[in-house]
């Protein structure tokens, strides 16, 4: 009997060092906005009027105005370079990505927290609200991806 009991054990041995592996080797999937996006397109629908759309550089406003944004994700970290018309790099400004929404950590009003909407391969879609004309109008800006 003891003889049928060490070889009960003896054949069960490898399944259970087997069964015991580390769970430290988890591979996160990468989050499909994760990446350096830059500005493309903005549109945005005036109350009681039309859709508009423009290229992103060609939004008007003065020589301070942003004419890029480049955007690095990763899956909850954000971080936001602006070019002004004047060329100037911005200081970066930092984020977290939290259920598909940036939030920057500024106080800049232009700031404000921003949607992923959409992602593809190429193209990233946010939505975010921005002031124009004295009110609060939200925007949708297209991304494409930086290689």
């Amino acid at each position: 009997m003891k003889k049928l009991v060490a070889i009960c054990a003896f054949l069960a041995l490898p399944f259970a060092i087997a069964s015991c592996s580390s769970d430290d080797n988890v591979i996160r999937k990468k989050s499909d906005y994760e990446g350096t996006w830059v500005t493309d397109s903005l549109s945005y629908t005036i109350p009681n009027g039309p859709t508009m759309k423009h290229k992103f550089k060609d939004m008007p406003g003065g020589d301070d105005a942003i004419t890029q944004d480049i955007m690095i994700l990763t899956e909850d970290k954000a971080t936001l370079v602006e070019t002004t018309k004047k060329g100037v790099d911005q200081p970066a400004v930092q984020g977290v990505i939290k259920d598909q929404v940036i939030t920057f950590n500024s106080d800049d009003p232009r700031h404000t927290p921003r949607t992923i909407v959409r992602t593809t391969d190429a193209k990233l879609t946010v939505v975010y609200d921005i002031a124009m004309r004295g009110d609060n109008l939200p925007v949708t800006v297209t991304y494409l991806r930086k290689n």
